[in-house]
């Protein structure tokens, strides 16, 4: 069990939520990105959680990695955990008006992370948008925005107008911080 506050992604649905829940977390606070966590936790104390497999990508670069993240962070934080748990259960999703197959996909959401998933699971020509957590790529098949999704199945589920098409298991590498 972790004492303290511990600081990750949000929002509320992410892995990054529900392992710190996991980890006992006393107080769970959630940022908009892995680095507003650690910055937040540099800069005002507690840990921050932050998954090794971390992209922050835009218009299809990488603007951020773990890797960034942890080189910069050298002098002023330091890493008292890292361990492999399981992922929350994903899957691909898609709108439930959608009347094809995974083979019928032509545009999606996806973290960065899981973009591995969309070229494993989806049509070679799939147009891609990335999203920094893979609740807002549900909401955006949610809102017919693209055809589908790497979402978590539990925050799939929870939302009415979407419908499961492909489950996926997957790990991550955990890392958590604290101020040196």
């Amino acid at each position: 069990m972790v004492k303290g506050i511990i600081k990750t992604l949000g929002p509320s649905g992410t892995d990054a939520h529900a392992e710190a829940l996991r980890i006992g977390g006393e107080d769970i606070e959630l940022f908009p990105s892995f680095r507003a966590a650690i910055d937040d936790s540099e800069t005002r104390g507690g840990r921050a959680l932050v998954a090794a497999g971390y992209l922050d990508m835009n218009n299809g670069s990488v603007v951020d990695s773990w890797v960034d993240l942890h080189f910069s962070k050298l002098r002023s934080m330091t890493m008292v955990g890292v361990w492999e748990s399981p992922t929350k259960p994903m899957c691909v999703a898609v709108h439930s008006d959608f009347s094809g197959g995974i083979a019928d996909i032509r545009t999606a959401a996806s973290h960065p992370a899981t973009l591995q998933f969309v070229r494993e699971h989806m049509p070679a020509d799939v147009v891609v948008s990335t999203v920094r957590a893979k609740p807002e790529a549900a909401r955006l098949v949610s809102e017919q925005a693209v055809d589908a999704c790497i979402g978590s199945v539990d925050v799939v589920e929870s939302i009415e107008n979407l419908k499961i098409l492909k489950k996926l298991e997957a790990t991550m590498v955990w890392c958590l911080y604290e101020h040196r």
